[in-house]
């Protein structure tokens, strides 16, 4: 068992199979204890600023598989290799590979056939053909994440968030805030639907469980038994 230290900064040590974790414990002004992956890609628990410390660490070691599973899946996504923007590069959607084809002209455009990703443009900067992609990335994934929302809300007739939003996150594919709030990666877009689909699921059922205790397991698992295989297909 770990001793709360004296002062401002204090974290619980974790001894997970293959890897040491400091785990930083975060008090503030909120009502729930919860595991976040902060915006540097650390995992910490934020708690309320008067929560007894044997209630931390109870909450801490029942969810220690999903600081297992969180931590690598960070690692695993700090790895990845950037994509470059030349003729011949490849660019994910939907989890099918599609090979990047700059073509001058008039004006920008992207679009997709065959196994190509095409990108029309009168510039010759890189920094300029990744605007132009990015933009055409957040354009479909605005679009097709709201429809799959809205696809598995009416489903499973459950609730749904306050509002959806879209942007880059560094280490994470979704979040869900205490206010109804859904923010999903832009780059979940190059996922496979089914692993879409899941992340989608696993941040509305934080609408009814915002934590990820054994109820909100039991109540996704409900909802998409197969969620493992799923989250299996997330690279």
């Amino acid at each position: 068992m770990a001793f709360e230290p004296r002062g401002v900064s204090t974290a619980i040590p974790l001894c997970l199979d293959d890897f040491d974790l400091m785990l930083p414990v975060v008090r503030g002004r909120r009502k729930t204890l919860a595991l976040v992956v902060n915006n540097e890609g650390d995992i910490e628990c934020r708690v309320p600023k008067r929560c007894p410390w044997r209630d931390i660490e109870h909450f801490v070691f029942s969810n220690l598989e999903w600081i297992r599973q969180t931590h690598h899946a960070v690692a695993a996504q700090a790895r990845r290799v950037r994509p470059y923007f030349e003729s011949g590069a490849v660019h994910y959607f939907l989890g099918q590979p599609y090979q990047l084809q700059i073509v001058p002209a008039s004006r920008t455009r992207v679009k997709l056939f065959n196994e190509t990703l095409e990108l029309s443009s009168n510039n010759k900067e890189p920094h300029q053909f990744e605007r132009s992609i990015s933009q055409w990335y957040r354009v479909q994934a605005e679009r097709i994440f709201a429809y799959r929302l809205d696809r598995l809300i009416a489903q499973h007739q459950i609730q749904a968030p306050l509002e959806l939003k879209v942007r880059k996150m560094r280490a994470k594919w979704g979040s869900c805030s205490q206010s109804g709030l859904i923010t999903l990666n832009l780059w979940l877009i190059t996922q496979d639907i089914r692993a879409i689909d899941y992340v989608i699921l696993h941040e509305l059922c934080h609408l009814s469980y915002f934590n990820h205790t054994s109820d909100f397991y039991a109540h996704l698992s409900a909802l998409m038994p197969d969620w493992k295989r799923r989250r299996a297909l997330l690279v």
